[in-house]
């Protein structure tokens, strides 16, 4: 059975557009679903924002800037796909852990 669900999984995933991403100068006040913001300047990002996929809407924002803590990463491939490093893990509100890998959620399993 179990491999019936990783198929199944896989279907799904590929049928799943992704994440979007957009790059902004400002946070804008109405973020959307599944939208990843990349704020700040083309080559000078300095976060990423985004709503949680648990569905709790709570606004989710990433420090990209490497002199302070904690701090993440991010790579956009030339599928415009984003990978962000390392995972995110709430430790408030949802406690949502999770991984953005090809501009898709992958969950933590433990």
């Amino acid at each position: 059975m179990n491999w019936f669900k990783k198929i199944a999984d896989r279907i799904i995933d590929w049928q799943s557009p992704g994440l979007q991403l957009r790059y902004v100068d400002e946070l804008p006040e109405m973020v959307t679903d599944k939208v990843i913001y990349i704020v700040g300047e083309m080559n000078f990002p300095w976060l990423l924002a985004f709503k949680c996929p648990c569905g709790c809407q709570n606004l989710i924002q990433l420090n990209l800037l490497k002199d302070a803590e904690p701090c993440w990463r991010f790579k956009i491939d030339k599928k415009k796909k984003i990978n962000i490093y390392p995972s995110v893990w709430r430790i408030n509100g949802c406690k949502s852990h999770f991984f953005i890998r090809k501009s898709k959620i992958q969950w933590a399993r433990f």
